[in-house]
């Protein structure tokens, strides 16, 4: 036998008999089996919360729109009482719960399998869900029809579903992935923003108790929306709480103009949208650039006129 032949058989079979692979490809393997274990009880946890939400929101609309209808001024309190609201509280609180609940468990099971998890100072992933569950509730009680028994938990289920989703795909190793949950989740939060300020403005409740409500919910999303940003987690909620502010200056300033309620859910959306460029904008670069202020201007200024004009 020729010397070095005997080696040489070894690693032929060693090939052939797939035992000596790529290193790389058993990296990629490795990978995708992890995240193929992570995610669906993610994904499975938050489709549950998601589905309980729903049908949360489905009892309470058969509640709203059979109650007997009484004129206070409000629309949202015509056939609902302490009691609706105080079972709408419980189930926000209820719905915000099981949220960062699902989050904590599948974040513990990636860590558990040697996935990268991000660190988590203040939870956040309750944000989304309950502002959803707050904001279907609101359309629910101003509506009180059948329409909103359909509208009002396909609202709950797609913000929660939606929000908890994209948290989940932003944990992606895939720059392509992450780029696009970071879209869903922008457009998830914004659409919440939208249909929840509106609600507030259609109602046209005094600044006692609408202004509480626009700065919890602008205050919220905010702060679940600085989430993807380097912000440390005091600046986080200082912007967060200012936005609210504001938000309450916008509302009380609204309140003046003569307008349909969805273009006042507009005007709002706006305020909301300058808010959370102006602080996504500092948190990426630590300043505002005068381009930037001059960007988030021609936006609001623009969208007033076409708003204004449609009126």
């Amino acid at each position: 036998m020729v010397p070095g032949q005997n080696d040489v058989t070894v690693q032929k079979d060693l090939t052939l008999s797939g035992e000596r692979r790529d290193p790389r490809h058993d990296s990629a393997q490795t990978s995708a089996s992890v995240l193929t274990t992570v995610r669906p009880p993610a994904y499975g946890r938050g489709l549950l919360v998601s589905v309980i939400g729903a049908a949360i929101v489905f009892a309470l609309s058969i509640f709203a729109s059979g109650g007997k209808e009484s004129f206070t001024g409000i629309p949202m309190t015509q056939t609902t009482g302490a009691l609706y609201w105080g079972l709408t509280v419980l189930a926000i609180i209820a719905i915000g719960f099981g949220a960062q609940y699902a989050e904590g468990i599948a974040a513990r099971v990636a860590a558990s399998l040697g996935q990268d998890v991000r660190g988590i100072t203040v939870p956040a992933a309750w944000a989304v869900p309950a502002a959803s569950m707050a904001t279907a509730l609101l359309l629910v009680a101003t509506y009180h029809n059948r329409v909103m028994l359909v509208a009002g938990p396909a609202i709950a289920f797609l913000g929660v579903a939606g929000g908890l989703f994209a948290r989940d795909l932003m944990e992606d190793v895939l720059e392509g992935t992450e780029r696009t949950a970071a879209l869903i989740h922008t457009v998830v939060i914004h659409a919440i923003a939208f249909l929840g300020l509106s609600a507030v403005y259609m109602n046209r409740m005094t600044g006692w108790y609408g202004g509480p409500i626009a700065f919890l919910l602008t205050a919220v999303l905010v702060f679940e929306h600085l989430d993807r940003t380097d912000l440390a987690m005091q600046t986080r909620v200082l912007y967060s709480l200012l936005s609210g502010g504001v938000m309450t200056v916008a509302l009380l300033a609204l309140s003046w103009w003569p307008t349909y309620g969805w273009t006042g859910g507009g005007a709002l959306l706006l305020v909301f949208f300058v808010l959370v460029s102006m602080c996504t904008a500092r948190g990426a670069r630590n300043s505002l650039r005068e381009r930037d202020l001059i960007e988030f201007a021609a936006v609001f200024v623009g969208g007033m006129l076409v708003l204004a004009i449609t009126v």
